[in-house]
């Protein structure tokens, strides 16, 4: 019990002493504690009291010592436009310049780069010294008003170096001039005499009339506009490339030189008729089916109409030149010839295993990487033969044709390619066959038996074409009966992908089967 109650004592005695120690912090605060809050915060207000004091003294200085400053540091501008100083005469420092060498020209120097034109002001402040700025602001101000000049005396700045900038009066004169529409042989004749007034009468008159002779041609042709195509043409000719010229993509200004180097190409790269005539074991029956089946890998690939046309282009010229073809390689040279033509128009062609593929494994992608180099050669690497799809955008546009007569032509396009007869025709020729054909039957009576009538061939399709409406019409007759005989043809690749909405289900069209184009046909068969 003893042990237990002195025990008890202890702690009590001892929580004691701990209240205490408690109260006595919670109470006086310690002198670390106090010295430390009472530095924290004078330094905290010496900051501020130093900031705003030096602030307040940085300004006044700056406000009082301003202009003795300014003069202080006044230097000599530098220019890019140099001038020489006569000889022995000071520049803006007081010193007098080097005398330049015999047979030499005096050293440019950076006291020769000072404006002539400068204030004089810029001189006389320069001469203040360093003392009379120490004085006091009082004394600097009084010699510094002392010193400035009055505005008045100033000079106005003058142009005093040969080829420098315009005068204020050439300035006016020549934005005069810009400001006026092309000036004719008088007002050249004025602005001349204008020019050389200060010249003596006899020379002046001189210089008049040559510069009048030499240039009478020049503003002759200054004042005539350069002729416009359309003024170049016969009336009743529209010009279909008058509101293009804000559309780059169209190049209006170029489409005529364009046109004229496709009609040239065709011409130099013909298809000659009857062009299978020397094939051992190629019929046009083959060819046909080839091409007939290349269109249905064309639709299946989800290709540019540009693509099949070239494929098929390509075909006809390497059977033309190549008279050795293998009955086993025809397969081989249609594939490879949509190979080329897909590499050649399209943005993202297929690979070559797409083609082995859809040829049933039948040829390996190392013999069609060699058909395409035979290709190449017999072509001579020429792909550049223009396709009916070229000519037939541009006839559509001078007919003013319609989306269902475009699309009718290009039916009819890829009808005539299948045809052996119609392959020695030129494209424009094809395109331009295709488009009278939809004319007909789109514009005109299907329902009545009238024949060809030429009023659909206006004279401006005529212009753009090249062609008449006689000159097409046996071509027409031709694509008009594969037309007609498309349904019950055994080839129906084409008539069948016509038949979708995306081509506007072209081939169901009643047009096609109607007394119309009968009539044109029939007066084929007639001959």
């Amino acid at each position: 019990m003893v042990g237990t109650t002195l025990k008890m004592r202890g702690d009590e005695n001892a929580m004691e002493n701990m209240n205490q120690v408690q109260l006595k912090k919670l109470t006086v605060p310690t002198n670390e504690v106090t010295t430390k809050r009472a530095a924290l915060g004078d330094l905290q207000n010496r900051g501020l009291n130093r900031a705003i004091a030096a602030k307040d003294v940085a300004q006044k200085e700056l406000k009082e010592s301003k202009l003795p400053n300014v003069l202080r540091n006044a230097k000599a501008r530098v220019d890019t436009h140099w001038k020489k100083q006569p000889l022995g005469a000071s520049n803006v420092n007081g010193a007098v310049q080097a005398k330049p060498a015999q047979g030499g020209v005096a050293g440019l120097q950076r006291s020769n780069s000072v404006r002539t034109h400068a204030a004089p002001s810029a001189v006389l402040t320069r001469q203040v010294s360093a003392s009379t700025l120490a004085r006091g602001d009082k004394a600097a101000a009084e010699a510094t008003s002392k010193l400035k000049p009055k505005p008045e005396a100033a000079p106005e700045p003058t142009l005093r170096r040969e080829d420098s900038n315009l005068s204020k009066k050439s300035l006016t004169k020549l934005r005069a001039a810009l400001g006026k529409p092309v000036m004719g042989v008088a007002g050249l004749k004025k602005e001349l005499v204008a020019v050389h007034k200060k010249e003596p009468l006899a020379a002046s008159k001189k210089d008049v009339l040559g510069l009048l002779r030499s240039d009478s041609s020049a503003s002759s042709a200054t004042i005539q506009p350069a002729m416009s195509l359309s003024s170049k043409r016969l009336a009743g000719i529209e010009d279909i490339d008058a509101n293009d010229k804000e559309n780059l993509v169209l190049v209006s200004e170029y489409v005529n030189d364009i046109y004229d180097y496709l009609y040239k190409v065709e011409i130099e790269q013909p298809i000659h008729p009857d062009h299978l005539a020397g094939q051992k074991e190629v019929s046009h029956k083959m060819r046909a089916v080839l091409i007939d089946w290349i269109n249905e890998v064309h639709l299946q690939f989800h290709l540019a109409a540009e693509t099949f046309q070239l494929a098929v282009a390509i075909i006809d010229r390497y059977l033309q030149v190549v008279k050795n073809t293998k009955r086993s390689n025809l397969q081989l040279v249609g594939v490879t010839a949509l190979f080329i033509a897909t590499k050649y128009e399209e943005l993202f062609p297929p690979a070559v295993n797409d083609f082995v593929f859809i040829t049933d494994d039948t040829y390996s992608a190392r013999e069609i990487r060699m058909m395409e180099l035979q290709i190449f050669k017999a072509i001579d690497c020429n792909l550049s033969r223009p396709l009916p799809i070229h000519f037939l955008r541009r006839y559509s546009k001078a007919a003013g044709a319609e989306d269902e007569h475009h699309a009718m032509s290009k039916y009819f396009v890829e009808l005539a390619t299948v045809d052996y007869d119609l392959a020695s025709y030129k494209p424009s020729e094809i395109a331009a066959a295709s488009l009278f054909l939809s004319l007909h039957l789109l514009n005109g009576n299907y329902r009545a038996s009238t024949g060809f009538n030429d009023k659909h061939w206006t004279p401006t399709l005529a212009y753009y074409s090249r062609y008449s409406a006689a000159h097409l019409r046996p071509i027409t007759r031709q694509i008009a009966k594969l037309a007609r005989d498309a349904p019950q043809a055994k080839l129906k690749a084409i008539h069948n992908k016509y038949q979708a909405n995306k081509f506007q289900k072209i081939a169901l069209r009643s047009e096609l089967s109607g007394p119309l184009l009968d009539s044109i046909v029939g007066q084929s068969l007639k001959k």
